[in-house]
């Protein structure tokens, strides 16, 4: 029995199942890619190509796409090499995600004051641990997501480690390792800028308080600087004008003060002016439009947002702040509803206010502890100001869901035996409920073994490779009832498309909406396949031969006619349809088109 209660072997058993779940949900997580991912895809691809104006895109960081890059390196060249070698990124990812958290528990140990203890390497507190991480990481944060925001947690939960290092054991080999976390962070996501001010602005107040040095800051903010800076520069000369990115100041736009959004914006109200170079509208009854430059990326109007919203006017009204604190804060409310990790932290704190030694040793440890504690409560406040979404929270969440356990620190503490069974029993519960309920189509996924392979975009892709299609030939696109960018097929085929039909603006999502506005129906709720085939026959040979015009290879239809339609033909089993130009036919429309 003694060797089950040895801490290394439940740090060991700990590892192996973050390291099996994550494997598991990195694999059968997803069957296909979403827009912002297929965005930080283009970039990725960008990188293999030399395309620098693309790789430093100011809306699409460049941090994770190199990695994205440098891991399919090593896989075989193909789409189905690059799905396993994302998966095998993120995977080592979120394994150094863990690692990060129990340095951070090693910082917060050590920050306390006391002689170093152990309480949080106590078996029982290492699956309480394992569970709450677990809990947010999948429940939250994905292994499966095609996107920096597992990778912006692992930085974030380490920074907040090392900033306990700096303030506790300044040196300026702590400080520069801070500095490096936070130049590394704005490369990886733009918000990484806005949580950059908070970590130094802690720094700030520890030098007030007299904790590190002036030395200290200023070798932390340097290394820093010497990462930001050519950052900066280099997004700023592919956009044109100095940036420190276009990805906050377009969803302030979008979401607080409701910039119509995502695609084919064209200026629709005084409020927001109009853009530089919108995309160009080919019939002007119809939301008929086209795309051909200057991107070859898989669908510009999306992958490509800050050069076709470039020149909308920025403004402040404290009234569209108000209700976007209200909208945040409703959407808020639903997070916490779905997801049972946040219940177990809240009963905690309701648990600790209600018991008097508690309370007390838990305001006295907010003292001790409140780096971490202000900067995980400042980061929340930031995303309650603009837009919030589970995703964003993760790893922010997961340092303030660990403060409880520094109770354990506090050698006062009498009653450590029902608090340590209080905590880790929610702790354990509620990350069980939480793996059930956000990732139980997951576990049964791959118990029945359905992965990507099944998938109608993977379906899609093939079947046009086997019609003749290769990368880089240009397609014009009828949707369906989702959106555009959700255009997986096309980035696997390495299809570019060129034009659309539909795909008109948002101010408000339907995802958006809450129940104060969800009855406000807009003209992009509109089916856009639906719309199409409803045409009279005339009306749809005008679009079609306007598609023409741009040079597309051929229409490709999502949503199927219904009825006999002349020139289409199914894509195998797919659902899709196409109709194909004659190549001379196109390259003689399209110099017409491009000379008129």
């Amino acid at each position: 029995m003694a060797f089950w209660k040895r801490d290394w072997l439940h740090t060991a058993l700990s590892w192996l199942v973050v390291s099996l779940l994550g494997a598991v949900e990195g694999i059968y997580g997803r069957t296909n890619y979403l827009g912002d991912w297929i965005s930080y895809l283009n970039v990725s691809r960008a990188i293999s190509s030399h395309d620098w104006k693309c790789i430093f895109d100011p809306m699409w960081n460049a941090g994770y796409p190199a990695l994205v890059f440098l891991a399919r390196s090593f896989a075989p060249p193909t789409a189905v090499g690059e799905w396993y070698a994302i998966t095998a990124l993120n995977w080592i990812i979120f394994l150094a995600t863990y690692a990060s958290l129990r340095y951070l528990l090693r910082q917060a140990e050590e920050f306390h004051g006391q002689a170093v203890t152990r309480e949080l390497s106590r078996p029982v507190v290492t699956w309480a641990v394992c569970f709450l991480f677990l809990g947010y990481e999948l429940g939250f944060d994905r292994v499966s997501r095609v996107a920096p925001d597992l990778l912006v947690s692992m930085l974030f939960i380490l920074g907040s480690a090392q900033i306990l290092r700096v303030i506790g054991h300044p040196s300026a080999k702590s400080a520069a390792l801070l500095g490096l976390i936070l130049g590394l962070g704005c490369w990886v996501k733009s918000v990484f800028t806005v949580y950059t001010a908070l970590f130094l602005l802690v720094l700030v107040l520890a030098l007030w308080t007299g904790r590190v040095s002036l030395r200290t800051l200023g070798t932390s903010t340097t290394v820093f600087l010497a990462l930001f800076i050519p950052y900066v520069s280099a997004i700023s000369l592919s956009y044109g004008q100095f940036t420190l990115g276009t990805s906050g100041e377009l969803n302030y736009a979008f979401h607080v003060n409701h910039l119509p959004h995502w695609t084919n914006w064209r200026g629709s109200s005084p409020q927001f002016g109009s853009p530089l170079h919108p995309t160009m509208q080919l019939l002007g009854d119809l939301p008929v439009f086209s795309f051909p430059e200057p991107f070859a990326s898989t669908y510009p109007p999306y992958n490509n947002l800050s050069y076709w919203y470039r020149g909308f006017d920025h403004s402040f009204s404290i009234r569209n702040q108000i209700a976007a604190v209200g909208r945040t804060s409703y959407f808020m409310t639903r997070i916490v509803r779905h997801h049972p990790i946040l219940w177990a932290f809240l009963i905690i704190l309701l648990g600790i206010g209600l018991k008097r030694e508690w309370r007390i040793l838990a305001l006295r440890l907010v003292r001790v502890y409140w780096p971490p504690l202000l900067l995980s409560g400042s980061a929340t406040v930031t995303y309650l100001l603009v837009h919030v979404e589970d995703r964003y929270l993760g790893g922010i969440l997961l340092v303030l869901s660990l403060l409880p356990l520094t109770v354990l620190l506090d050698p006062t503490l009498s009653s450590r035996r029902s608090f340590l069974a209080f905590v880790v029993a929610l702790y354990l519960l509620c990350g069980l409920l939480e793996l059930e309920h956000n990732c139980g189509a997951t576990l049964q996924a791959a118990l029945h073994r359905r992965d990507f392979h099944r998938d109608p975009q993977w379906k899609l892709a093939a079947a046009l490779a086997s019609d003749g299609f290769r990368p880089g030939d240009t397609v014009a696109l009828v949707g369906s009832g989702e959106p555009h960018f959700l255009c997986s097929w096309a980035y696997l085929a390495r299809i570019r498309l060129v034009a659309e039909f539909g795909s008109l603006p948002w101010r408000i999502e339907p995802w958006d909406r809450t129940p104060f506005d969800h009855s406000q129906a807009e003209a992009a709720d509109n089916d856009s396949g639906i719309a199409f085939w409803n045409l009279p026959p005339e009306q749809r040979e005008r679009v079609i031969r306007a598609f023409q015009g741009t040079g597309a290879r051929a229409v490709i239809s999502l949503a199927q006619p219904g009825f006999a339609a002349t020139g289409w033909t199914p894509v195998a089993d797919t659902g899709a349809w196409i109709y194909s130009f004659d190549p001379q036919l196109t390259a003689f429309l399209q110099t017409v088109h491009q000379a008129a």
